[in-house]
């Protein structure tokens, strides 16, 4: 089996947002380590619309550039190591603001579809243009942020045109359409990869896309009540690395208590205990890919201990691959 150790590069964007060196410095440089320790390589989705706003600000404020400066040092150690950067887009930096102290975050405007049919192929095609100035490689893969990719059809004539293959955002059965979120992968193929034209969820034959859906698990709310009570009950192992908050997601952790939730295979937190299931899961379906998603902002010491012990486990037996070794191939 073909494993994708994925990770979605980014701050918090709730209130605070958190510090880049707690976030994504830190964390991802102790991913880095396990990286060398086995020779297994990561695709970083890079949240390019905070590139963007690094680039205009850096000199204007002391701080940004002291940002800008530690992101730009190590997405040039990720490329050099042989990591994958591919685009993430979250679209709300487009009305964000730094006020010299820290980012001033703005939601409203949180999924493409928020935009007209002309920003939408600006922010792409500039994100893009953008995210390979500073990997000096080619974009040809995509996740969309908070999963929000819906209605396709909007995004596909600049998918199109910067020559995006690849899409990696749908979670099989996911769903949440409450706050600034929507997307709905109920009625998605049963497969772990398919191709697809104008709608992200309909399998085609010769669809110019290939959709390699992020695994899914239907957790407990068994599970969730263990997380959260590890978290107050030995935090240094099981509190985030990231200092910040995420944004308001209404309803969704009494859900997560009461009822249980379907969502992404994850090597976040307490999430990474599940990884071994996951993989038999897909064993038994006959998949040839298992696509797994992770943030560097939460990453636990525990979370990373257990991922360490996963690949040791898995390395001899599945091909870890980004998805830049399937352009390769």
């Amino acid at each position: 089996m073909q494993l994708f150790l994925t990770y979605d590069y980014e701050l918090f964007f709730g209130e605070p947002t958190g510090t880049v060196e707690k976030c994504i410095i830190e964390p991802t440089n102790l991913l880095r380590e396990i990286s060398k320790k086995h020779q297994v390589f990561y695709t970083f989705f890079v949240d390019v619309g905070y590139l963007k706003q690094l680039q205009l600000l850096k000199d204007q404020y002391p701080k940004v550039a002291e940002e800008y400066q530690l992101v730009k040092t190590q997405i040039d150690q990720l490329v050099a190591e042989g990591h994958d950067c591919q685009l993430h887009i979250h679209p709300h930096w487009e009305d964000c603001s730094h006020d010299g102290e820290k980012w001033n975050m703005i939601t409203d405007r949180y999924k493409l579809d928020d935009f007209s049919d002309e920003d939408i192929e600006r922010i792409v095609l500039e994100y893009a243009q953008i995210l390979t100035q500073w990997t000096g490689k080619a974009v040809h893969t995509y996740r969309a942020g908070g999963w929000c990719l819906q209605p396709f059809e909007r995004v596909q004539k600049a998918f199109s045109k910067i020559g995006i293959k690849y899409d990696t955002t749908v979670f099989p059965g996911g769903k949440f359409t409450a706050g600034n979120y929507y997307y709905d992968f109920t009625n998605c193929p049963n497969k772990s990869k398919w191709q697809f034209n104008s709608d992200l969820c309909k399998a085609e034959e010769n669809g110019e896309f290939w959709e390699y859906p992020i695994s899914n698990y239907n957790y407990s709310p068994l599970f969730f009540w263990r997380l959260f009570i590890l978290g107050r009950l030995k935090p240094k192992q099981h509190k985030p690395i990231g200092d910040g908050y995420p944004m308001a997601s209404p309803g969704l952790r009494k859900k997560m208590l009461t009822k249980g939730m379907n969502l992404s295979a994850a090597v976040d937190g307490y999430f990474v205990t599940k990884l071994g299931a996951v993989v038999r899961k897909n064993q038994r379906k006959g998949f040839e890919e298992t696509v797994i998603l992770g943030h560097p902002k939460a990453c636990t010491h525990f979370a990373l201990r257990k991922l360490d012990q996963f690949i040791a486990k898995h390395k001899n037996n599945h091909q870890f691959l980004t998805f830049s070794d399937l352009v390769k191939e």
